[in-house]
């Protein structure tokens, strides 16, 4: 059985993080790609639903400003400039040397493991049940897989060849995030999975056929409870500071992170965002969590607002799980898969280590494809704890 209850509630945003485009021109560009979509051209029905498929599902959050969803934080983000976007043409944050890939084996699931694809995609293990974030597995985080950012690495595993689903949980609609062919080969490969995700996002998984019986949405603080054979878990739609999009409107749907519970453990799954004191509340109600999924990369002076650095990505981590010290497993995510930012590669990684000070939460680092069995500290990512260091 399924239920959804409304937890609580933030409050009401005073500022937007990135504003929405709002001209005619874009109006009429966003009708011809809808158009398009409707036809079935490959690109275009990448790019999801339309506007007015999103707004039967969001249409009652406290979270909107002018029918567009908000940050309660002041926006302090730059646009960035002509030397911003000459400097990330030249790809510096790309690696020296190939990256170590391992290809997965996934037995029974554990009562808590992980297994990281690369980017913001994990397989995790949870009392039993098995769930995967943010599932991106094409070449190409991008509406179209000719152009746009490219995997560094190997995907470890094909969509279809990924182990028993449980549930599918995605944090928001960007497209390093969410990836049309990967959500819809394991909707088709596996009819009992189950699709958790923020208000609004649900309409592009119906877009692309998935049927609306197997999509659960949340709004910040909403809880969802999905049972699996494992039995039930909790996921409550935590705060993020980000925005959301696919195509020029921005902020048609909603983003957040996820913290998801079972009968013992708990796990956080940060999605995107930039630092926000507001997920001192999320440790407070939720916290402290056995597993942390933060993200370290894409990071820049320029934005900010949106993603975190890896320090702050520390300081996410001790707010979610306040005391937990090193008997909780921070593993860090979004970064190495896709060059998003002008950091070098393995910039991430060192200065996450860096960073760590006595109190804080055991970090490991598991190559692309690499699992960690959190019962017992051991794995294929364990076994290489510095096997980022040759590829940076």
């Amino acid at each position: 059985m399924i239920v959804t209850s409304n937890v609580g509630r933030t409050t009401e945003s005073a500022s937007r993080v990135l504003g929405r485009v709002t001209s005619a021109g874009a109006m009429m560009a966003d009708l011809a790609l809808e158009r398009l979509a409707a036809g079935g051209v490959g690109p275009a029905r990448a790019v999801g639903a339309s506007r007015e498929e999103i707004a039967p599902h969001v249409r009652n959050s406290p979270h909107q400003r002018d029918g567009v969803f908000d940050n309660p934080e002041p926006q302090s983000s730059i646009d960035p400039d002509l030397q911003v976007l000459t400097e990330m043409a030249r790809r510096p944050g790309r690696p020296r040397r190939p990256v170590m890939v391992t290809t997965p084996r996934f037995g029974a699931p554990a009562p808590l493991a992980v297994t990281w694809l690369g980017h913001a995609t994990a397989v995790v293990d949870v009392d039993g049940a098995r769930i995967i974030t943010d599932p991106v597995l094409s070449r190409r985080c991008s509406p179209s897989q000719l152009i746009g950012p490219a995997r560094m690495h190997p995907a470890p595993v094909a969509a279809r060849r990924l182990p028993p689903i449980d549930v599918v949980v995605i944090s928001h609609d960007h497209y390093d995030h969410l990836d049309m062919d990967t959500v819809t080969a394991i909707a088709a490969g596996q009819p009992d999975a189950v699709f958790v995700t923020t208000i609004g996002v649900g309409a592009h998984l119906i877009a692309w056929g998935i049927p609306e019986n197997r999509i659960r949405q949340a709004d910040w603080w909403e809880e969802i409870v999905v049972g699996t054979p494992a039995g039930d878990l909790r996921f409550t739609c935590g705060p993020a500071r980000h925005f959301s999009g696919r195509w020029l409107a921005r902020n048609l749907t909603q983003w957040g992170s996820w913290a998801i519970r079972g009968h013992t453990h708990k796990v956080f799954f940060s999605g995107d965002t930039g630092h926000t004191e507001r997920f001192e509340d999320l440790g407070a109600r939720l916290g402290p969590f056995d597993l942390t999924l933060i993200a370290v990369g894409a990071y820049d002076e320029m934005w900010p607002d949106i993603h975190v650095n890896p320090e702050e990505a520390l300081s996410v981590h001790r707010m979610v799980s306040p005391g937990a010290g090193a008997d909780s497993v921070m593993i860090p995510i979004h970064w190495g898969t896709f060059n998003l930012a002008r950091h070098p590669w393995g910039e991430p990684i060192a200065r996450l280590q860096a960073g760590t000070r006595r109190g804080d939460p055991t970090v490991l680092v598991p190559q692309p494809g690499g699992s960690i069995d959190l019962e017992h500290r051991t794995g294929t990512g364990v076994a290489h704890p510095s096997w980022w260091e040759v590829s940076a």
